[in-house]
């Protein structure tokens, strides 16, 4: 109980919420071992542009998806304007009716001039009720003249 109690407070500290969390305490240790590591079911693609928009892209394995309003994009500390597809809808048992990405997502934005790098955040879960703790990478925004036409 202690062990869970630890847990708990210090996924509360790093912001995930404790009911999207990794189920570590109600898994049986065998299903715990074969869950992979986030970045091989959520793979964020290198940055592209295309038609003046920087394109980010994820290969999301299947029996996997992320929650559309869990997709975060900053640059030099301020909140970007990402565009989005439609999600499918998706009936959460702790936060009701949300959209969800399965398959490849392709979201496109356009980064301020002087910005070289971003942050990313997104969060998702395994249809076998395995949640992933929110994730966050910072990219390198391709140089100009690397633009696809």
């Amino acid at each position: 109980m202690r062990r869970l109690s630890r847990l708990l407070a210090v996924m509360l500290l790093l912001g995930a919420p404790a009911a999207l969390a990794i189920d570590l305490w109600q898994k049986p240790a065998d299903a715990v071992d074969q869950v992979p590591a986030a970045n091989q079911v959520f793979r964020l693609l290198p940055p592209e542009w295309h038609d003046g928009r920087l394109r980010l892209e994820w290969d999301i394995a299947p029996g996997y998806y992320l929650y559309r309003d869990r997709i975060r994009v900053s640059a030099d500390g301020q909140a970007q304007s990402l565009a989005l597809p439609e999600g499918s809808l998706h009936h959460d048992e702790h936060f009701g009716d949300l959209q969800i990405y399965r398959g490849d997502l392709v979201g496109s934005l356009v980064p301020p001039p002087t910005a070289h790098a971003l942050r990313v955040s997104f969060q998702g879960c395994a249809d076998a009720g395995i949640c992933y703790p929110p994730q966050q990478l910072d990219i390198v925004i391709p140089r100009p003249d690397a633009r696809s036409p």
